[in-house]
């Protein structure tokens, strides 16, 4: 009894002792990534796509290219990962943003408080990151097969957000909804981008409120 009693402590300690390991393993790659992935969007962000080479992330990761190379097969495997990353980073963002606030003013018209967000979210530092990957992908076919999906899964959960925080529009306005949140991001996008080069401050503050008092036309005829 005493050596079966033996037996059993010795192979539970082994099935601990290998389950620590492959936790530390496990941790130890899931740290990698996220380094990887962080230091592939920093480069994004202040180097752009076409100079933020496998070196170049490396060197900010501080890891080698073998590690790299370890996780993710190509570069664009890497690129393709970091944006689904940043989607869901803005996604999260967005959410803490949208629920953290406590104005008035803002509450009583949650719509153009919504649209707002958007636009912060779309001028974020973050999210430059995506328009580097988003305008890369243009010319690159191999790196736009992969974001494709990625952007799929992103816009769609951007939709469905947008139906948990705006519940009342989205019942009143059905399919016709989807249509107006994506026309939200497209407006965004499109000035956050026009801005790289020719930022019109007041142009833009007019556009927010424009598009707040056709946003409550809608409401108000549907």
């Amino acid at each position: 009894m005493a050596a079966r009693r033996k037996q059993r402590t010795q192979r539970k300690q082994r099935t601990q002792r290998t389950q620590r390991t492959q936790r530390t393993q496990e941790e130890r790659r899931e740290g990698t990534i996220r380094k990887l992935l962080d230091a592939a969007t920093e480069a994004l962000i202040e180097l752009g796509y076409a100079d933020a080479s496998v070196q170049k992330i490396c060197e900010l990761a501080g890891v080698s290219q073998g590690a790299l190379f370890r996780h993710f097969a190509t570069r664009e495997e890497l690129m393709v990962a970091v944006g689904n990353d940043v989607g869901q980073k803005t996604l999260v963002r967005y959410r803490r943003e949208f629920e953290g606030r406590h104005d008035d003013r803002e509450r009583a018209e949650p719509l153009v408080l919504a649209m707002r967000l958007v636009r912060d979210r779309c001028r974020s530092r973050l999210n430059q990151a995506w328009y580097e990957l988003a305008m890369a992908s243009r010319t690159s076919p191999t790196l736009r097969r992969g974001l494709r999906p990625v952007a799929t899964r992103y816009y769609e959960d951007i939709r469905q957000l947008g139906v948990e925080l705006l519940p009342e529009l989205a019942a009143i306005l059905g399919e016709r909804f989807a249509v107006l949140v994506d026309t939200i991001i497209s407006v965004f996008d499109g000035e956050s981008v026009h801005r790289f080069v020719l930022p019109q401050p007041a142009v833009d503050e007019a556009r927010l409120e424009l598009l707040g008092e056709l946003a409550k036309s809608l409401f108000r005829g549907a």
